[in-house]
């Protein structure tokens, strides 16, 4: 099986380099509907909040990513540049639930939508998250599109009053970004913009889990936030793991990290038919022994106990797909693909930023998903007091999900840190 791919969103469509980009590495993509913003559905705020699921209604925005000017007539655009590949199903626009539901308003029940996620668990996740300024801050910099648009833009993308961000009995708000802003104004739109863009980031990586595809962060605004969660996942399983055989075997073992490169400049003035046209069984044969061996690494994470076993196998499995990865290679040798897929030491950074454009990162660890973003998302290292109520919860996100994917980021820019290859 070769994995799909879903493409977080942001405030402007997905390009249609980073669609051609993805259709060049998944079996299938898929993009968000561009009505589907919110964390979760509005109408299950209550629920959310611990309270019964008696009653269901659309009280407002929980919290929304926004959308800069002309995104839907854009959207439109796109989506008639690529109608060969939605007509031929390898491009799909996907909502995490049915958006109809939030129109309605119910008793005895709560419509969800098929929202496949726990939304208590999403807000407080949220919630957690939005409190770090240093991840707010990340959120938004370095971003010159967000920061060379005229105000009245910036002021459309924010999205304020939103239920996720209020005081909650006696919690208070989510707090306002930190920084050198030159008014009060600006200060509030940015943070509401880098608030929808972790609850984004939040939300792509669990719906990814909870349907077994790979989350794709085509933006490098989002990809940093994706990298400090996985950075703070790290931090808080390394402390948990002290007395911890479970979580100190996972830490112990090594990484697989898979990189694909090709020309970026080349791939941009290529129609999606000839695009498409790469697509050939050669791509077919890498791609499958490609996610094989990630699959695999993830199973022998669990059955094998000696770092030296896993280390073995592990080349094994790298050395043998590499055949299909030349062949590969050769087959899409007009756009100077380079395929590199290496071990590297457990802990290493994913957040290292590289000039090289044309670049996709898959990152392969011991521990899921589902995993990263609990230990990533509802705890903070410096926070934590007893270690066994957080090694409980981050077991149960293990159990909850059978994902294989682990933490897959895919991205234009982001490779690992070369100073900590092994």
């Amino acid at each position: 099986m070769i994995y799909e791919t879903f493409m977080s969103p942001h405030e402007r469509p997905n390009s249609s380099l980073e669609i051609k980009r993805a259709l060049l590495t998944f079996d299938k993509v898929h993009i968000s509907d561009p009505g589907d913003r919110d964390l979760f559905p509005p109408q299950a705020f209550a629920m959310a909040l611990g309270m019964p699921p008696l009653m269901g209604f659309n009280s407002g925005p929980v919290r929304p990513l926004g959308k800069y000017n002309n995104y839907d007539n854009e959207f439109d655009q796109l989506m008639d540049e690529l109608d060969i590949a939605r007509r031929e199903n390898i491009l799909d626009v996907t909502s995490t639930y049915d958006l109809e539901t939030s129109q309605k308003s119910t008793i005895g029940a709560v419509l969800l939508g098929s929202y496949p996620l726990n939304v208590q668990f999403m807000l407080w996740a949220y919630r957690n998250l939005a409190q770090e300024n240093s991840v707010l801050v990340a959120a938004i910099d370095g971003d010159k599109d967000l920061l060379g648009i005229p105000a009245d833009e910036v002021r459309q993308a924010s999205i304020t009053d939103c239920s996720a961000d209020c005081g909650i009995n006696e919690i208070p708000a989510t707090p306002l970004i930190e920084g050198d802003f030159t008014n009060e104004e600006r200060r509030i739109e940015l943070s509401n913009i880098a608030r929808a863009r972790l609850a984004s980031v939040i939300k792509t990586i669990g719906f990814c889990t909870s349907k077994n595809i790979v989350p794709f962060f085509a933006h490098r605004s989002y990809n940093i936030v994706a990298s400090q969660i996985s950075s703070r996942a790290n931090e808080v399983i390394d402390l948990v793991s002290e007395d911890d055989p479970f979580w100190a075997r996972r830490l112990e073992l090594l990484r697989i990290a898979h990189e694909e490169y090709i020309d970026e400049s080349v791939l941009e003035k290529m129609s999606i038919d000839d695009v498409l046209k790469l697509r050939t069984r050669t791509w077919g044969k890498q791609a499958q022994a490609r996610d094989e061996m990630l699959k695999s690494i993830a199973d022998i994470s669990i059955e094998y106990r000696s770092k030296s076993d896993f280390d073995d196998i592990a080349r094994g499995l790298i050395y043998n797909y590499r055949k299909e990865a030349e062949n590969l290679e050769r087959d899409r040798r007009t756009l100077n693909m380079k395929i590199k897929c290496d071990i590297v030491a457990a802990g290493a950074s994913i957040g290292a930023w590289a000039a090289t454009t044309g670049l996709v990162t898959q990152l392969q660890t011991a521990y899921s998903a589902a995993t990263t973003l609990a230990a990533g998302c509802l705890f903070t290292a410096s926070k934590i007091k007893e270690y066994a109520p957080v090694r409980e919860q981050l077991k149960s996100a293990e159990s909850e999900f059978s994902d294989k994917i682990a933490f897959g980021l895919h991205n234009f820019y982001q490779r690992i840190d070369l100073a900590s290859r092994g």
